[in-house]
């Protein structure tokens, strides 16, 4: 009984390997049970809109929520990587205080307005 919960502590399995920790035995029930939070959400290919350059992105979304912005390893540009910006998107655009009012300054004036902009669709 002692020796199998000994054997359930990853660094205990290494010793008794001799493995250098990289593998199987260094993994917990935990991790050997995790899944990427993206794994039954719908992907769709998308291009990054912070700059000129294109870099191609992998958006993930599940039952019309956001789940993750990732690199696309397809796109010629990028190869899967981006810039800050870029690996920030899913940050940018759901972080709790993103601004999602349009703000509006009039030429010499001091004072920021909330502009109650509806477009012609709704």
């Amino acid at each position: 009984m002692i020796k199998e919960m000994l054997t359930r502590w990853p660094v205990v399995r290494q010793l008794l390997t001799h493995s250098d920790g990289t593998g199987v035995e260094a993994m917990s029930d935990r991790t050997r049970n995790l899944a990427p939070k993206h794994r039954d959400a719908q992907v769709t290919r998308s291009v990054c809109p912070y700059c000129a350059v294109g870099c191609g992105q992998l958006v993930y979304h599940k039952e019309g929520k956001l789940v993750s912005i990732e690199g696309d390893p397809d796109s010629f540009i990028s190869r899967g990587r981006l810039c800050p910006k870029g690996s920030d998107s899913f940050e940018l655009l759901t972080h709790a205080n993103r601004e999602t009012r349009i703000k509006y300054r009039k030429p010499y004036s001091t004072q920021w307005r909330i502009w109650n902009w509806r477009p012609r669709w709704t």
